[in-house]
């Protein structure tokens, strides 16, 4: 199979207008091609692609997509657009597939984050993810947001918590264990109605994520944080959610269309997940 050139990184803030981004390519040696408004391309390349994972990432308020090919990512798009998700969704996607060549039909896998998180956000994205995945006939990998998380831990050498601040006082937990540098859920994914309650007490190493540092500032930081290796952004990247839906597909971890729901955790919408 032919490595995928070029490479094209892409950044972006909420917008109505898809000019309004920037795009970034680079060629195989890392150099910088051309830049424009929209997306850039190599014009001396036409790649043969035959494998594309597609990432797409709302549960969180955000609007995260990541194409890759084998572990390298092809395109990318990040922007903080939660007001506006379910109107960017498609053109935005449209967009970065025009611009590495691509229809929706190469897509060989789709991988989304099913939460929990944003009520409204697990809900579109995980919505929109189905629709193009049974469209086009394709596997759609869940992922649960607490292990993307954890995914961006590493070199923590005994076990810690992953915790998630959706409103005020609660809290979304579980535990974690790196195992080859992996880390592997230990448990079922927890909601706390007294997430002031459960840091007090925490005294293991912990990871913290808020979905609104403003209005969940009362909630104390734990006493022991563990912090992500990502220097970005406290979000996940969604290349990284690519690698995690990778590494389910290589272990033939792949759900009936009827068994992939948002992942609300709380006891009146459905059960935490099992692991």
């Amino acid at each position: 199979m032919a490595k995928p050139d070029p490479v094209v990184a892409c950044s972006g803030r909420a917008s109505a207008a898809p000019s309004d981004w920037s795009f970034r390519e680079r060629d195989s040696q890392g150099k910088a091609e051309q830049c424009c408004s929209g997306i850039c391309r190599n014009p001396e390349s036409s790649p043969q692609i035959t494998v594309i994972l597609l990432a797409i990432d709302t549960a969180f308020g955000h609007l995260g997509y990541c194409l890759s090919h084998d572990g390298e990512v092809l395109a990318s798009h990040f922007a903080r657009s939660r007001r506006s998700n379910s109107k960017l969704l498609l053109p935005t996607l449209d967009l970065l597939l025009n611009g590495i060549d691509l229809q929706k039909a190469d897509i060989s896998a789709i991988v989304v984050n099913q939460g929990p998180g944003s009520y409204t956000g697990v809900r579109i994205g995980l919505s929109f993810a189905k629709t193009v995945a049974q469209v086009c006939g394709i596997p759609l990998v869940p992922v649960p947001s607490l292990d993307l998380l954890a995914a961006q831990v590493d070199g923590v050498p005994e076990p810690f918590e992953v915790l998630l601040n959706c409103t005020r006082h609660e809290l979304f937990r579980a535990r974690y264990e790196c195992k080859a540098g992996t880390p592997v859920r230990l448990g079922d994914i927890k909601h706390v109605r007294d997430g002031a309650a459960v840091l007090s007490h925490l005294t293991g190493p912990a990871l913290l994520h808020r979905l609104s540092t403003n209005r969940n500032a009362q909630l104390p930081e734990p006493k022991n944080p563990v912090y992500h290796n990502r220097q970005r952004s406290s979000f996940p990247d969604p290349a990284l959610l690519n690698q995690v839906g990778a590494m389910l597909l290589s272990q033939g971890e792949i759900p009936d269309f009827d068994h992939v729901h948002p992942l609300y955790v709380k006891q009146e919408v459905t059960n935490a997940v099992p692991r």
